[in-house]
This record gives C-alpha cells, sequence and structure tokens, in this order.
C-alpha cells in the first residue's frame, strides 16, 4: 500500500458553501434540478407589492408533509435544520436532492488522498518508492509504477 504525508487539517481545507444563486430577474439562469425560486427574506424587496428577486431554494419534500421528489431526485434529510426525528417518531421534512451518480474512478494500484479536485491543489502529499503522483478528474493520491 503506498505511504502518503497529507499536510493540513480538513479545517484548513473546508470552503464555506456558497450563497444560493438568485432568480426570478430577467437574465437569470433557471434554478438547478431540485431547487426553486423563493423570496429573499434578506432584501427589502416585498413580493406581494413589487416584482422582486428571489434565490433558489431547496425544494422541501417528505411523508411528513405529503410532497415528493421530481424523477431523478431523491428526498434526502435537510442539513440547516434542527429536526432529529427519533426512532419510530413523526418524520421530519426533507429537501430533493439529484440522485448520486456511480463514482467510476477506482483503479488497480491507485490510492486516493482525496477526490476533490479543488483540495487536491491544496494537499501537499508524497508517494512512496515505486509510486507517483497522480491528478486526474476523480481526484489526487498515487499510483503504482509496477
Amino acid at each position: 500500500m503506498a505511504g502518503l504525508l497529507a499536510i493540513g487539517t480538513g479545517c484548513d481545507l473546508v470552503a464555506p458553501s456558497p450563497p444560493p444563486p438568485p432568480c426570478g430577474a430577467p437574465g437569470d439562469a433557471p434554478c438547478p434540478l431540485g431547487t426553486q425560486c423563493e423570496d429573499d427574506p434578506d432584501d427589502d424587496c416585498e413580493p406581494l407589492r413589487a416584482s422582486c428577486r428571489g434565490r433558489c431554494e431547496a425544494v422541501p419534500c417528505g411523508e411528513s408533509i405529503g410532497l415528493g421528489c421530481s424523477e431523478g431526485q431523491v428526498c434526502i434529510d435537510d442539513p440547516n435544520d434542527d429536526c432529529q426525528a427519533p426512532a419510530g417518531g413523526p418524520a421530519c421534512p426533507g429537501v430533493c436532492a439529484e440522485l448520486p451518480r456511480p463514482v467510476l474512478c477506482a483503479e488497480p494500484n491507485r490510492t486516493f488522498v482525496s477526490h476533490s479536485q479543488d483540495l487536491c491543489q491544496q494537499i501537499l502529499f508524497i508517494c512512496e518508492v515505486g509510486w507517483i503522483p497522480f491528478y486526474d478528474s476523480c481526484g489526487c493520491g498515487c499510483q503504482f509504477l509496477g
């Protein structure tokens, strides 16, 4: 197995999540799959009185509210709420998310340091003798020369 030396910590490398994209104004792109255009509560515009720009927010779903997701999506726990359904208790509403795509990056004689291209640009790692670093669309790590 390849020996790896990763310098840094997860705390050093995690970027804050981006704000929701704007929507509703001429020229704005449609909201991504699994989101819908909602009023931006952080602005002073009142949608009942004027045409306001909104922001793309996750579509709510779940048995407890009687809403499902579109085809190709699955209802997941909403990471932005405090609801934790007890075992056998009422379910919490969730949000729609795209079904995960299978990762087709596994290859023999490869050991990944990260599957994130952003993190791969920040991580310094050294491979054992006989192994060489690789960087591609699947991430980065060490590959045996064999």
